[in-house]
């Protein structure tokens, strides 16, 4: 994977962050806990290396939340702008919500890899039309 120079936040600024390595996966999540989180449909997280993502500013205004057992999110308490979850069983890895990143930057690894994960939980009003692997829960390793 080749370096990467990227820079997001949240919505009202206090919370600053920079990646520095390209994403190994990026996803649609469609669970229940994820559209709650984010108010939205779906949401669009992306895998970094946890060495390649840094707290730049803000760091104490952030919060955490435990929406499942091992799930640990991470907003800012100003804002409530979801930025990244911890997810227990994968130690060393950042799921970056990938919508904070600036100016719509997209962190790797290909576009044509992005895929839908828990779609056996989306709503039943939305029909997934792009073509991208769908997997009713988490995909295979």
């Amino acid at each position: 994977m080749s370096d990467v120079d990227l820079a997001g936040g949240c919505q009202c600024g206090t919370v600053r962050y920079r990646v520095t390595a390209a994403a190994t996966w990026t996803m649609h999540c469609h669970c229940s806990m994820c559209r709650k989180c984010h108010g939205a449909i779906f949401v669009t997280f992306s895998t970094v290396p946890e060495g390649g993502f840094t707290i730049e500013q803000g760091e104490e205004s952030i919060r955490r939340f435990e929406s499942s057992p091992g799930t640990k999110r991470h907003f800012c308490g100003t804002c409530g702008c979801q930025i990244y979850v911890q997810w227990m069983p994968a130690p060393g890895l950042i799921y970056l919500a990938t919508g904070t990143l600036d100016e719509g930057a997209f962190p790797g690894p290909a576009v044509e890899k992005v895929n839908h994960i828990f779609v056996g939980s989306k709503v039943p009003w939305f029909e997934i039309t792009d073509g991208r692997p769908q997997f009713e829960e988490e995909p295979p390793d």
